[in-house]
């Protein structure tokens, strides 16, 4: 009895123990879960910003049942989340969170960044900085973390476009943190739109990469209209480089860069203002200059507004790209674009027109999501008129069934009996036996054989082979003669048949 007693005692302690010790794990991990870290990396801004922002600062689902994502800290009064990255801007343990936001009381609808940086000490989120860009349209904005200055330190570049239908690009450098607030803070040491505004990135050292030197600064080139010229294409390009002293980016070269001679009344028609009237222009097939569009190196873009579809072609790949907006610019349109296989990946467009058959086309893809980091696709384009388009039309491939008599017995050099009866056939091997339907035809200059099985329970397979078929005839007289049959493997596709890998068949009739 006093065993028994001992038992129970005993059991009861461990019980208690065990209920102390979940419940202790459960509050370490609410604990650890108030304040873990977001590890969303992106947000996708929709067709609708206003609505969009409201719900991803709420969180919820959205209409499709997908998990909505949410920024790390809480919105201020009058501030809407458009967009929300995710970068290591410290290089410590955790990200830090990059809001794009806008508030309702900024008349100039400029496009803000926040930074919410996390704490693992106290386990919480902070708003650490925010900082304010040219820019105001949303769907042509994006951020990227990058070293231009090659001193191992991430800086903010934002480009997009503003409401003069200028491009945009602003730059914050990360800078001293002794004030005591929490997370890394920025300065911004560039700013400015034209036509055209973008970095002249380089190769940089294995030194640099490895950490062990510092780099050169890249520079940022600006091409704005030339105000002093009476041809609208003349344009000046400014070099803007690094000044360490000065902790900014300044003016090293302005030059000013002639543009094509494009007669005016023609240009007046095409740039008018409108996306819609450059749109119907742009419409077609453009192939890259350099080279030969029959080549394997060449390159296509297609542009379709009616299907609002935007093509990049090369070497027998297609991408096909939503064109989900367009803004007008003084010599084209800015193109925001959205792959339609990995909705993440963006590419930006800056199309410029050159001649009356020509543009330039500059490329900027989301670095979230980086695919090709080549930059492939800048260059001038010409439009691939309609006689050298024909040199890409093939011949059709329409098919024509064929009058061949396949009636019969055929043996195979292993012992295989192939047994024909109209579109009916039977294949006997050491395998097992095989039946179905077959049906020869003409398909271009070639004779093919299509051969379906039957399944056991007597439906067709979703399996079709398909082979050359050639016919000869063995033996030196009409008597002694043997008809001989060649099955050769194929594959019919659209541009018509193919040879296809697989074990050629010699049959010979019985």
């Amino acid at each position: 009895m006093k065993r028994y007693a001992q038992a129970v005692f005993i059991a009861t302690i461990v019980v208690a123990v065990l209920a102390i010790a979940i419940v202790y794990i459960n509050s370490l991990k609410s604990a650890t879960n108030e304040g873990e870290p977001v590890r969303y990396r992106s947000f996708e801004a929709s067709q609708a910003p206003g609505t969009q922002a409201e719900s991803a600062s709420q969180g919820g689902q959205d209409v499709l049942g997908q998990p909505k994502l949410s920024s790390a800290i809480p919105l201020e009064e009058g501030e809407t989340l458009l967009d929300l990255y995710s970068f290591n801007l410290d290089f410590d343990d955790e990200e830090e969170q990059v809001l794009v936001t806008r508030r309702a009381q900024d008349a100039s609808g400029a496009m803000r960044l926040v930074v919410a940086d996390y704490a693992p000490a106290t386990r919480r989120w902070s708003r650490s900085w925010e900082g304010i860009t040219s820019a105001t349209q949303v769907k042509t904005f994006q951020v990227s973390a990058v070293d231009l200055i090659g001193d191992h330190n991430l800086n903010l570049v934002c480009t997009g476009m503003n409401n003069l239908g200028e491009q945009t690009m602003t730059v914050f450098w990360r800078g001293e943190t002794g004030d005591g607030r929490q997370g890394p803070r920025f300065s911004k040491i560039f700013e400015d739109a034209g036509n055209t505004v973008l970095v002249e990135a380089a190769e940089r050292s294995e030194s640099y990469k490895m950490g062990q030197t510092n780099a050169d600064s890249w520079p940022i080139l600006v091409w704005k209209p030339d105000a002093e010229s009476e041809n609208f294409t003349d344009q000046v390009k400014e070099s803007w480089a690094w000044n360490f002293s000065e902790r900014r980016y300044v003016i090293m070269l302005s030059e000013r860069i002639a543009g094509s001679s494009i007669a005016r009344k023609l240009a007046e028609s095409i740039l008018d203002g409108t996306s819609e009237t450059f749109e119907q222009w742009l419409e077609g097939i453009w192939f890259q200059e350099g080279t030969d569009p029959l080549s394997p190196d060449a390159l296509f873009l297609t542009f379709e507004p009616r299907s609002r579809t935007v093509l990049f072609s090369r070497a027998s790949i297609i991408e096909l790209y939503s064109w989900e907006s367009s803004s007008p610019t003084r010599m084209g349109l800015y193109l925001a674009t959205r792959n339609r296989s990995v909705g993440n990946l963006r590419r930006l467009m800056d199309v410029e027109l050159e001649t009356s058959d020509s543009i330039r086309v500059r490329v900027f893809q989301d670095l979230r999501i980086k695919a090709d980091i080549t930059d492939r696709w800048d260059g001038r384009y010409r439009k691939l008129s309609p006689e050298a388009a024909k040199a890409f039309r093939l011949r059709p491939s329409a098919a024509h069934s064929e009058s061949t008599n396949l009636d019969g017995t055929w043996l195979g050099p292993s012992g295989e009996q192939f047994v024909v009866t109209g579109s009916r056939y039977q294949l006997f091997t050491k395998d097992g036996t095989e039946h179905g339907g077959l049906a020869a035809y003409t398909l271009a200059d070639s004779t093919l054989l299509d051969m379906r099985a039957v399944t056991l329970n007597g439906q067709p397979s979703k399996a079709m082979r398909s082979y050359f078929l050639a016919m000869r005839q063995e033996g030196e007289d009409k008597e002694s003669s043997t008809t001989v049959m060649e099955l050769s493997p194929a594959r019919v596709g659209i541009e018509g048949a193919m040879p296809a890998d697989g074990q050629k068949l010699t049959l010979r009739r019985e």
